[in-house]
């Protein structure tokens, strides 16, 4: 493969699998860049040496499974490689990553009660422009079957939030996909912990959220103005996580773009983290910007 930008495609090999392929596949095809097929042997520790033949039994069958897919995709018209790596997983991606030019991994997402998953891990850890697939949600699942005609992009007027809106406005134009821009205002945050609002009469109250709405609509003309967008974007009231996952649903988004805060997995358990609560609740893929 040349050295030139690739899309990496985290795969487990896994009922999801072509979730994730089709989705690289997608990117990979509209941007004229090949695809590295990615899986890790994860060993929480070093296998004992009487394990070898049965490990490299495992990965004979890992191969054969990966050229499969790297079959689909060449057949696709996209160039493709494979590459099997065995260590620790976030260790094995980050070395992976750092070694050639990257332009997006693509990765499912699966989600614990008690514990972060693999993928959160990841999601949480790598700082790569990442696609990541919520692989229990329905999805097409073959190379060739994606279309992205609506894509969401949330924004909080950071640094970040214009990296992702440049980013969507890419795909928008590359996809001929329809975009949005929101701002979710959280003043919930402010009323549930501001002990005078239970006594505040409705009038100010009214007063209240309409002063929260004009400075978020003045924040959102000199956003976009900034970025040299002629377009509106959309103001609403409300947990942004939950604002940005239901009007995705409500709206039948094909895609989320969302500026990352960029916090560590135990950060997002103490404070919450956005980009946690849209991905587990999403309807769409997330493409997560650092």
């Amino acid at each position: 493969m040349t050295c030139h930008k690739m899309i990496v495609c985290g795969i487990d090999l896994g009922p999801a699998t072509g979730q994730v392929v089709a989705y690289a596949a997608f990117f990979a095809g509209a941007f004229r860049m090949p695809v590295r097929l990615l899986y890790v042997i994860d060993y929480l520790l070093t296998p004992p040496s009487y394990m070898a033949a049965y490990i490299d039994e495992e990965k004979k069958r890992e191969e054969a499974a990966m050229e499969s897919w790297k079959g689909l995709l060449e057949g696709a018209g996209i160039e493709a490689d494979t590459r099997i790596v065995m260590g620790r997983l976030h260790e094995s991606f980050t070395a992976v990553l750092e070694a050639e030019p990257l332009e997006l991994l693509v990765i499912g997402y699966k989600t614990h009660l008690l514990r972060p998953s693999s993928s959160e891990r990841l999601v949480m850890s790598l700082r790569a422009p990442m696609l990541v697939v919520r692989t229990h949600a329905p999805a097409p699942q073959t190379v060739g079957s994606v279309q992205i005609r609506r894509i969401l992009c949330p924004v909080d007027f950071s640094e970040n939030s214009g990296k992702a809106v440049t980013l969507a406005m890419q795909y928008a134009r590359a996809f001929t996909a329809e975009l949005t821009i929101i701002n979710a205002i959280p003043s919930h945050l402010i009323k549930e912990k501001w002990m005078v609002w239970s006594s505040m009469d409705d009038e100010d109250r009214d007063r209240f959220d309409a002063l929260m709405r004009s400075e978020a609509v003045a924040s959102m003309k000199a956003f976009c103005t900034g970025l040299g967008l002629e377009m509106a974007g959309e103001i609403f009231h409300g947990n942004p996580g939950e604002v940005i996952s239901s009007l995705a649903s409500e709206r039948e988004m094909d895609l989320i773009v969302l500026g990352a805060r960029g916090l560590s997995y135990l950060q997002s358990l103490l404070i919450g983290s956005t980009t946690e609560q849209v991905l587990k609740s999403s309807p769409c893929p997330v493409l997560i910007v650092h």
